[in-house]
Protein backbone atom coordinates (compact mmCIF):
# COMPACT_ATOMS: atom_id res chain seq x y z
CA UNK A 1 0.00 0.00 0.00
CA UNK A 2 1.30 3.59 -0.80
CA UNK A 3 0.24 6.93 1.19
CA UNK A 4 0.61 9.60 -0.43
CA UNK A 5 0.04 13.12 1.01
CA UNK A 6 -0.92 16.24 -1.81
CA UNK A 7 -1.18 19.97 -1.26
CA UNK A 8 -4.12 20.78 -3.81
CA UNK A 9 -4.84 24.04 -4.84
CA UNK A 10 -6.33 26.05 -8.15
CA UNK A 11 -4.45 24.05 -10.33
CA UNK A 12 -5.06 21.20 -10.97
CA UNK A 13 -2.42 18.19 -10.24
CA UNK A 14 -1.97 14.48 -10.69
CA UNK A 15 -2.77 12.98 -7.59
CA UNK A 16 -2.09 8.55 -9.39
CA UNK A 17 -0.38 7.46 -12.20
CA UNK A 18 -1.97 5.23 -14.43
CA UNK A 19 -1.42 1.47 -13.02
CA UNK A 20 -2.89 -1.42 -14.33
CA UNK A 21 -1.63 -3.19 -11.44
CA UNK A 22 -3.63 -1.13 -8.80
CA UNK A 23 -6.35 -2.68 -6.61
CA UNK A 24 -7.84 0.19 -4.95
CA UNK A 25 -7.39 4.05 -4.69
CA UNK A 26 -8.98 6.07 -1.82
CA UNK A 27 -8.64 9.92 -2.18
CA UNK A 28 -9.64 11.71 1.29
CA UNK A 29 -9.93 15.75 1.59
CA UNK A 30 -8.17 16.40 4.76
CA UNK A 31 -9.02 19.83 4.92
CA UNK A 32 -12.44 21.52 7.30
CA UNK A 33 -13.79 23.70 5.06
CA UNK A 34 -11.94 23.32 1.66
CA UNK A 35 -13.80 21.15 -1.76
CA UNK A 36 -12.20 19.12 -3.82
CA UNK A 37 -12.79 17.70 -7.01
CA UNK A 38 -11.67 14.47 -8.80
CA UNK A 39 -11.50 13.52 -12.25
CA UNK A 40 -10.29 10.47 -13.87
CA UNK A 41 -8.35 11.85 -16.74
CA UNK A 42 -6.68 16.31 -17.28
CA UNK A 43 -9.13 18.83 -17.06
CA UNK A 44 -10.89 18.20 -13.61
CA UNK A 45 -12.52 21.59 -13.02
CA UNK A 46 -15.42 22.21 -10.07
CA UNK A 47 -17.61 21.75 -13.00
CA UNK A 48 -17.28 18.17 -14.04
CA UNK A 49 -15.20 16.59 -11.10
CA UNK A 50 -16.29 14.43 -8.29
CA UNK A 51 -16.96 16.80 -5.13
CA UNK A 52 -15.34 15.65 -2.02
CA UNK A 53 -16.74 17.62 0.77
CA UNK A 54 -14.50 18.79 3.85
CA UNK A 55 -13.33 15.37 5.45
CA UNK A 56 -15.44 13.45 2.60
CA UNK A 57 -13.37 10.46 0.89
CA UNK A 58 -13.73 8.46 -2.42
CA UNK A 59 -12.98 5.09 -2.92
CA UNK A 60 -12.56 2.74 -5.87
CA UNK A 61 -11.86 -1.21 -5.75
CA UNK A 62 -11.39 -3.87 -8.17
CA UNK A 63 -13.71 -5.78 -9.55
CA UNK A 64 -16.36 -3.07 -9.06
CA UNK A 65 -14.41 0.00 -10.07
CA UNK A 66 -11.80 0.73 -12.02
CA UNK A 67 -9.01 2.16 -9.74
CA UNK A 68 -6.43 2.04 -12.39
CA UNK A 69 -6.54 4.87 -14.24
CA UNK A 70 -4.84 8.28 -13.60
CA UNK A 71 -6.58 10.64 -10.98
CA UNK A 72 -6.74 14.64 -10.96
CA UNK A 73 -7.69 16.61 -8.27
CA UNK A 74 -8.15 20.60 -7.83
CA UNK A 75 -9.70 22.55 -5.21
CA UNK A 76 -11.45 26.20 -4.41
CA UNK A 77 -8.72 27.29 -2.22
CA UNK A 78 -5.02 27.30 -2.57
CA UNK A 79 -3.51 24.79 -0.39
CA UNK A 80 -5.90 21.87 1.26
CA UNK A 81 -4.32 18.86 2.15
CA UNK A 82 -5.54 15.65 0.28
CA UNK A 83 -4.51 12.14 1.00
CA UNK A 84 -4.08 9.50 -1.74
CA UNK A 85 -3.92 5.98 -0.67
CA UNK A 86 -3.35 3.10 -3.42
CA UNK A 87 -3.29 -0.56 -2.74
CA UNK A 88 -1.54 -3.52 -5.11
CA UNK A 89 -2.63 -6.41 -3.42
CA UNK A 90 -5.73 -8.56 -3.29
Amino acid sequence: MSVVPFSIGLAETKIAERSEFRTSLVVQNNDAGAIVYVRFRKGVTAGNGIRLAPGASLGLRVPEDDPTMDAWSISDTATTPVIVYEGFGK
